[in-house]
């Protein structure tokens, strides 16, 4: 199982299970959002993996940054999860059509 450090605190990277997606929009952060939001989904991400609070997360992040730490093993952690869970990859080629068809649709009312 992948693991990741924040504030020399080892963590336990969750998968991207349909569970761990509601729980993410149950904290306001909805898949639409998490591109938008990036510091918002490395707390949230956080507190699950850790269990704790989004507060205590939001301190635990802070005090790693401003002791020379970055984001880069909670990012990774969470981009390798992403990428190996059935669940997340399956749900990403069900929007990926209807968002190129929706696309296409609006160049060809563009174009007429």
């Amino acid at each position: 199982m992948r693991t990741f450090s924040v504030n020399n605190h080892l963590y336990q990277a969750r998968e991207f299970t349909f569970n761990l997606l509601c729980d993410l929009e149950d904290q306001n952060l909805s898949l639409d959002e998490i591109d938008r939001k990036p510091m918002s989904l490395v707390r949230v991400y956080l507190a699950f993996c850790g269990n704790i609070s989004k507060e205590k997360a939001g301190e635990e992040i802070e005090k790693h940054v401003e002791n020379g730490g970055s984001f880069n093993d909670v990012i990774e952690a969470m981009s390798e999860q992403m990428q190996n869970s059935g669940f997340f990859r399956s749900l990403n080629k069900e929007t990926a059509p209807e968002a190129s068809e929706t696309s296409s649709e609006s160049q060809k009312s563009k174009k007429a």
